[in-house]
């Protein structure tokens, strides 16, 4: 079943910004110590644009994809109002694969200096052409199997140019099996959000079932429900991944510190380079 459907719209307002907002300071942090040479970023699962329309307003170039029509029609409509709406571009596709719009002509045969938010949409998503992809916010576990998470760090391997960067985040073990919530409730003006998790230790998934009611007291509820499912992976696992798809794992760091992984992290910083140096 589809998800971030009548979701996408709520999606801000129930507090998941403030995971972008954080994440944006810590990502400059992160670039302080793993610089980039260029400013050209591709944001995985982008979601509603938070932090895509971030980085655009500090001077990146940057695409954010998705596969969500809903949540980009949110993120669309936040960079009208953002300070570099031209630096931000937003595309639907599988950040497995990058088909949509994926320009196979090589760097030599394009021209690098073009903004990303001008021109046809097919020159947003060539390979080798960003210093930076990111995809965070747990994205990654939602991938299900290690085929899609391999094919995921793989598409990204071949969107990055020679000295680029990897930065994700994944939520571990721990965290889904201990830490997150079994039910939880959360109010707004015309929405009520009620989750209810459980953990399953043998497939090492979290199913999450959100139950949405948008409306108010006068004219009554409209109820929806969506079934998120997150898979837990061993670090081990994740960095035979990375590595397998060409990248080289630079630093793994307890989130938003620069702290190593203990027993008890919640979500885990993925930093990874592809070899080479940009031209």
């Amino acid at each position: 079943m589809p998800i971030y459907l009548e979701y996408a719209s709520f999606y801000d307002g129930s507090g998941q910004i403030r995971f972008a907002l954080l994440m944006s300071q810590y990502l400059a942090e992160v670039l302080e110590r793993h610089p980039v040479a260029g400013r050209r970023a591709l944001d995985l699962a982008c979601g509603t644009g938070t932090l895509a329309l971030m980085l655009a307003d500090t001077g990146w170039n940057v695409t954010g994809l998705d596969s969500s029509d809903e949540m980009l029609a949110m993120a669309r409509a936040k960079a009208e109002y953002a300070e570099a709406p031209h630096n931000a571009t937003f595309v639907q596709g599988d950040m497995r694969r990058l088909e949509v719009g994926y320009d196979r002509r090589s760097a030599a045969d394009r021209d690098l200096s073009a903004p990303i938010g001008e021109g046809p949409s097919s020159l947003a998503l060539c390979p080798a052409s960003f210093d930076l992809v990111t995809c965070i916010y747990d994205s990654l576990n939602y991938l299900l199997s290690e085929e899609d998470l391999g094919a995921c760090f793989g598409a990204a391997a071949r969107a990055l140019a020679p000295g680029g960067l990897l930065f994700a985040d994944m939520n571990t073990r721990y965290f889904l099996e201990h830490d997150w919530g079994l039910c939880e409730v959360a109010e707004q003006p015309g929405f009520v959000q009620v989750s209810q998790s459980y953990f399953d230790p043998v497939m090492a998934c979290s199913t999450m079932v959100l139950t949405g009611f948008c409306g108010d007291d006068r004219q009554g509820y409209r109820r929806f429900d969506e079934t998120h499912v997150e898979r837990a992976y061993e670090s081990q696992v994740v960095a035979g991944l990375i590595e397998a798809a060409g990248l080289q794992v630079e630093a793994v760091y307890e989130c938003f510190t620069f702290q190593p992984v203990a027993e008890r992290t919640q979500r885990i910083a993925w930093v990874a380079r592809k070899p080479g140096a940009r031209d």
